[in-house]
């Protein structure tokens, strides 16, 4: 956990998350794999529709975006028998 002003900052399951460069949020879900964290729905119906992630907390601050309160993350898109791939994304603060 991470504490930014005060207020504890979790990521668990339910927690809205937006990678860059999606155009929309995504709710976090529950993994059973042992290699990932949470499970990251795509918001598509077709190919492939969630994706396993690890994700940490790397903001020092909120950031005021889209009318709410935000912390950067990153996001460790697991990979299955292929390197893992890190990208950014927010947190909505919880």
């Amino acid at each position: 956990m991470t504490t930014i002003y005060g207020q504890e900052i979790e990521v668990k399951v339910g927690s809205v998350i937006k990678p860059d460069n999606w155009r929309f949020t995504q709710r976090l879900e529950e993994s059973t794999w042992p290699e990932a964290q949470f499970v990251l729905p795509t918001g598509y119906d077709f190919g492939i529709t969630h994706l396993s992630v690890n994700v940490i907390v790397t903001g020092r601050t909120f950031q005021r975006r889209e009318g709410e309160y935000w912390v950067r993350v990153q996001i460790e898109f697991v990979g299955d028998g292929e390197p893992s791939t890190l990208h950014g994304g927010w947190l909505l603060r919880n």
